[in-house]
């Protein structure tokens, strides 16, 4: 699946090249916190936040009226802290990521573009970890994924961003990403746990190569 979502974003790509030759390319790293929507019957509190780092190479290509295709392909990082009693379950999931956007970028003159931007993101699991924390004891287990495990592997969901790009070629931006995929996995809903939904909300720094 991993080289699916590569050819997918190659594809993306190549389909811009007929669309204008001005096609931008760059790195982005980024930092945040992500968090879970969690519906349960079994756990009495949630909402604690782990912190996250991205990393992403990107493209874009113009369509109208300043109006861009974006493509990005990379590696993120999703969790959640739950609270349950005196039991701290501490979830990191790591995927492999291909957002594609719509983004519209506003001319500052001598400084660069504003731009805000909306789309969606398919996304795969790659690893994870458990850590659960009691006042007595702290164990880890690894995650597995699979509707019949821990987590299911594929997450998909809409993608906000806003940002400024500098004439120096730098790129600040804030995104928001919304999880639509249910991934909590059949053992979970069994016992209770209906959902779980990513979210995660991240302020990064880009570089445009070319």
């Amino acid at each position: 699946m991993a080289k699916r979502l590569s050819f997918l974003a190659f594809f993306i790509l190549l389909g811009c090249t007929t669309l204008n030759a001005q096609i931008l390319y760059g790195v982005r790293v980024a930092g945040g916190f992500a968090y879970q929507q969690v519906k349960s019957t079994s756990v009495r509190v949630t909402g604690g936040s782990v912190k996250t780092f991205n990393i992403y190479g990107f493209a874009q290509a113009p369509l109208n009226n300043d109006f861009w295709l974006s493509a990005s392909l990379g590696i993120t990082n999703k969790g959640s802290i739950v609270y349950d009693d005196a039991l701290t379950t501490t979830t990191r999931l790591t995927y492999i990521e291909l957002p594609v956007s719509v983004l519209k970028k506003f001319n500052i003159p001598n400084t660069g573009w504003f731009f805000i931007g909306a789309g969606g993101y398919a996304a795969m699991g790659l690893k994870g970890r458990l850590d659960f924390e009691t006042p007595g004891s702290n164990t880890f287990d690894v995650v597995r994924y699979g509707k019949d495990n821990d987590a299911k592997r594929f997450d998909t969901g809409l993608s906000f961003s806003t940002g400024f790009e500098l004439r120096n070629k730098l790129v600040f931006n804030v995104g928001y990403s919304l999880g639509l995929n249910n991934i909590a996995s059949e053992p979970q809903q069994a016992t209770g746990t209906s959902t779980v939904k990513n979210r995660i909300f991240t302020v990064g720094l880009g570089y445009i190569i070319k």
